[in-house]
């Protein structure tokens, strides 16, 4: 083990721009976060969007409405598991101990 100071400049030309790519990830990370915990409360509050998709029959699809391009319509089994990929996505990252390494990391509005 050693110190960040007794690391050679060539190291150091190594780990400086990693680093700095991946604080500005982090933040990315934590603004996305935010994001996902509003789209969770919309999608499970009463009479939301989850209690709405929930009507469709099987099999049923949801248009891609929002003009991103290359978006395909998803089947509404589609929209419940990528659903379950934000619930598990905010039950790992929105922590307290992770959210403050994300302030740390980078800058304490990472950090909310």
């Amino acid at each position: 083990m050693g110190l960040y100071n007794d690391l050679t400049e060539g190291q150091k030309s190594i780990v400086e721009p990693w680093t700095n790519n991946f604080r500005a990830w982090v933040g990315e990370l934590a603004r996305e976060l935010m994001v996902g915990r509003a789209l969770q409360a919309s999608y499970q509050a009463t009479n939301g969007t989850g209690d709405i998709i929930g009507t469709l029959d099987v099999g049923e699809t949801v248009p891609n409405t929002g003009g991103l391009p290359g978006a395909q319509p998803l089947l509404d089994t589609d929209m419940v598991a990528l659903v379950a990929g934000l619930d598990a996505f905010i039950t790992t990252y929105d922590t307290v101990a992770t959210r403050q390494r994300m302030a740390q990391a980078a800058g304490p509005l990472a950090g909310l």
